[in-house]
């Protein structure tokens, strides 16, 4: 169902594609200046939904969705301008990896996933203000120290956040396997 919400969530999936140009040919403002409209419809949908009291299943999903794509193609162009060390963006990669084959493999035992947890969200969430603070510090060198230090505390936050919200979706997981087993 296409309704306002899912629309704004449509269109914030139809920039990373943009984002990822603009940023591979080293339009970084333009870069960020997508960033912080793709953060902005992030809350925007999720407003537009409460106050229409417009939830649907395809909302749901796109959502959490497009925020993984996100931190994907911010991933990429973090590593393509080789802003911060590969063990950091494979944490992330490897975390996104193993909590994805979680869910498969949950689904194959026929559970449909696990509810998410608000430690997941807020890692998420500064993840997605961490990785666009490195590219921020890249794009505008003349403040380099502000974005760095916002992007580098973000981006340490998320990683904890990753870690700590991975534990517990595995604990969750073992537990509702061991009310089915």
């Amino acid at each position: 169902m296409l309704n306002i919400p899912n629309s704004i969530s449509l269109v914030r999936l139809l920039l990373i594609p943009i984002f990822l140009w603009t940023s591979f040919t080293d339009q970084l403002a333009i870069s960020c200046l997508i960033i912080f409209f793709a953060s902005f419809t992030d809350w925007l949908d999720g407003f537009a939904a409460r106050k229409l009291n417009q939830f649907t299943r395809i909302g749901q999903l796109l959502d959490p969705i497009s925020d993984r794509l996100y931190i994907i193609a911010l991933l990429l162009v973090v590593f393509y301008l080789d802003l911060a060390s590969i063990f950091v963006i494979g944490f992330i990669i490897l975390r996104e990896f193993i909590l994805a084959i979680l869910m498969l493999y949950l689904k194959f035992r026929g559970l449909t996933g696990l509810p998410v947890h608000y430690l997941g969200k807020m890692g998420a969430f500064c993840l997605l203000i961490g990785l666009p603070g490195l590219i921020f510090a890249e794009a505008f060198p003349e403040q380099v120290s502000i974005w760095f230090t916002i992007g580098w505390s973000f981006l340490i936050w998320g990683l904890f956040l990753y870690a700590f919200s991975g534990i517990k979706y595995f604990v969750h997981a073992r537990l509702v396997l061991s009310k089915y087993v």
